[in-house]
């Protein structure tokens, strides 16, 4: 599955129980105050689960290939729409006869064009200044804990691939603690540029100008008293 579309979605359900201004997933709306997710393949979050997903299907497709020697070729001559390939209804015949338990799709990357060659592939979403605040308070120290026992509990009621991403997970928990730094970073840039975008509140003008003016009071009369001659001079 090619998480690149789905990004939007999965950074609340990652940061609350699991892309700034400068980032390629988000970009700062300064005069709106929004946080602007698009869809790209670039965040650290997406390449992470991107990678996730290959190694699944990698081994997967070689597990399904030792059952049924040559499914692995003729699932990736569909990936690539081979002018020769099987139709899925011929792969998933094939699937169903090993009693894989799983449909093509679950194994499949997840591109739209290979169901609709219409698809829409741009995907984006907004967040007001204060949700993407709430995402920032929602990353837990160690989120890839979460995200763990989730995939756990799927693995034991799923299917072998959900087996398999539980075991390719495990083994890249500090990857994907890296990734939602990296995420938590990103919304953090853009809340900063579009607090530093805002203009500065009329009191703390007055503020400063009475400040700047003491100062420059005090200047003058230091410099004032500096001019005086002693009395014991004169």
């Amino acid at each position: 599955m090619r998480f690149s579309r789905v990004l939007p979605a999965l950074l609340i359900a990652t940061a609350v129980s699991i892309p700034t201004a400068s980032a390629a997933t988000l970009t700062a709306d300064t005069d709106k105050e929004l946080c602007i997710a698009s869809n790209t393949d670039e965040s650290a979050v997406v390449t992470f689960w991107n990678s996730i997903e290959d190694s699944v299907r990698e081994q997967r497709l070689d597990e399904l290939d030792a059952q049924d020697p040559g499914i692995k070729a003729a699932i990736e001559s569909y990936i690539a729409q081979d002018d020769n390939a099987p139709t899925a209804a011929e792969l998933q015949v094939r699937l169903d006869a090993i009693e894989s338990g799983e449909g093509l799709a679950m194994i499949l990357p997840d591109d739209p064009t290979l169901a609709d060659p219409n698809a829409e592939e741009s995907f984006k979403t907004e967040y007001t200044y204060d949700e993407a605040k709430d995402i920032i308070s929602g990353f837990s120290s160690d989120p890839a804990s979460d995200v763990l026992s989730q995939l756990q509990q799927a693995a034991t009621t799923g299917t072998r691939t959900a087996e398999i991403r539980a075991e390719v997970f495990a083994n890249r928990t500090d990857d994907y603690n890296e990734s939602q730094t990296a995420l938590k970073e990103d919304f953090q840039n853009c809340i900063d540029a579009i607090d530093d975008a805002r203009p500065i509140p009329l009191q703390y003008i007055l503020i400063g100008g009475a400040i700047a003016l003491a100062v420059i009071v005090l200047g003058i009369r230091a410099w004032t008293n500096s001019r005086k001659q002693p009395k014991h001079s004169q």
